[in-house]
């Protein structure tokens, strides 16, 4: 198991990582030989490789938390994004963050692991997706689209940043690509009130869309 405990809420945070903890440690001399917390500020060098290779001694798995993951240098990320995409069988490993989208060495963190996330996002954050949207990184707005959905955001409270993400970025292409972009607005709106398509698969294929008639320009 892998999973992202993402957002602002400390308090809430702390809870979940200790219900994980009481799950996967149930015998106490666990606590004091399969498990570990890290803090990405101030790791040591090696510190999180020889930690994810440790073999348990009491548990049939070790448990591994990393506070602060969107902290970690670039040396750390890489060795955690490598046992993402290949995990480990003996360990189980839960990282924390008060970020729910990442760069760098980390883009693709909340498409390898289970995330939770603790904490409403603010509400420009939708406007922060169609930032990626402009520069063309389609997996990671998707990623973050996914994220909101994790939080509880309705697909139509996505739509208003979409409507001004191509009044914005549309106008540069011609005008009949222009009004193949509203048209494909006007659908989706229409298919997540009238339950025409799952309302989250709607707004997914309207980024794809919108992203490709831009592309094609």
């Amino acid at each position: 198991m892998t999973c992202l405990v993402a957002g602002e809420d400390l308090k809430a945070k702390d809870a979940k990582i200790a219900r994980i903890k009481s799950q996967s440690l149930k015998d106490p001399q666990a606590l004091n030989f399969d498990f570990e917390s890290l803090d990405a500020i101030g790791l040591g060098p090696d510190t999180l490789k020889k930690s994810l290779i440790t073999l348990p001694v009491v548990s049939a798995k070790r448990l591994v938390v990393v506070r602060n993951v969107h902290k970690l240098k670039s040396a750390d990320a890489g060795v955690l994004m490598q046992f993402l995409r290949a995990p480990l069988d003996h360990v189980d490993v839960v990282l924390e963050s008060s970020q729910t989208s990442f760069k760098g060495e980390l883009k693709d963190l909340t498409a390898l692991c289970e995330t939770f996330v603790l904490g409403r996002p603010s509400q420009d954050n939708a406007f922060d997706m169609t930032r990626l949207m402009t520069a063309g990184r389609a997996k990671e707005s998707l990623n973050m689209l996914n994220t909101f959905y994790t939080q509880g955001t309705h697909p139509l409270q996505i739509m208003p940043a979409l409507l001004w993400y191509w009044g914005k970025e549309g106008r540069s292409l011609s005008q009949e690509k222009f009004e193949r972009g509203l048209k494909a607005l006007e659908e989706a709106d229409l298919n997540i009130k009238r339950s025409r398509l799952n309302p989250e698969y709607a707004v997914e294929k309207l980024i794809v869309e919108l992203m490709e008639l831009l592309r094609s320009a």
